[in-house]
């Protein structure tokens, strides 16, 4: 089976909501390689479930990440190593709560400016924190370490909707412009 777009929003809810038998059910009979970036995440919640089967789709998807070599995959593979428990050297990248779809969505947008909140993992524009003291650095609640601005990014490439090798790419430059940051997404909590 292909990745249709019912499926691959399927993949794309397993992804948000943890739900790593959700996800493997979905990655069974598919092909990997157009999805990878969300396969490794769905896997790494397979795992940690303890689903039948994770550990030999696991395997694959990093076969296939290490083979690929895409941004954003080294970074993936390093997560799904360490999940297999097997962890590989690799820069030790704080967690952060943010959803890698936001973040491209941000990093390629309208030429506007975000700032990425370290601790709720939310992209928000700087006039969405004009009320927000941890925000405003006159405050005695300011904390500059909190946020982290986002370069203003360029033509969108969100406008190709259900589009497995794009939505790839997106998610993987976003995965890796947080690596080169010295983050990592993390789950976020529901």
């Amino acid at each position: 089976m292909d990745w249709d777009a019912g499926a691959l929003r399927g993949l794309r809810s397993a992804v948000h909501r943890r739900d790593g038998a959700a996800g493997l059910r979905l990655i069974r009979d598919r092909p990997l390689a157009p999805v990878l970036q969300y396969a490794g995440d769905a896997l790494v919640a397979a795992l940690a479930e303890g689903e039948p089967d994770a550990e030999r789709y696991a395997r694959k998807c990093l076969e296939e990440l290490d083979g690929r070599g895409l941004p954003g995959d080294a970074e993936l593979a390093a997560d799904l190593a360490a999940a297999l428990g097997a962890p590989r050297p690799a820069p030790a990248l704080t967690p952060v709560p943010a959803d890698l779809g936001t973040l491209a969505d941000a990093l390629e947008g309208d030429g506007v400016a975000h700032v990425l909140d370290l601790a709720r993992g939310d992209v928000l524009e700087p006039d969405e924190l004009e009320d927000e003291p941890a925000f405003d650095g006159e405050s005695e609640a300011y904390d500059p370490g909190r946020w982290l601005m986002l370069p203003p990014g360029g033509p969108s490439g969100a406008g190709v909707p259900e589009n497995p090798e794009a939505e790839e790419r997106r998610r993987g430059a976003a995965r890796r412009w947080l690596a080169d940051q010295g983050y990592r997404p993390a789950a976020r909590a529901l």
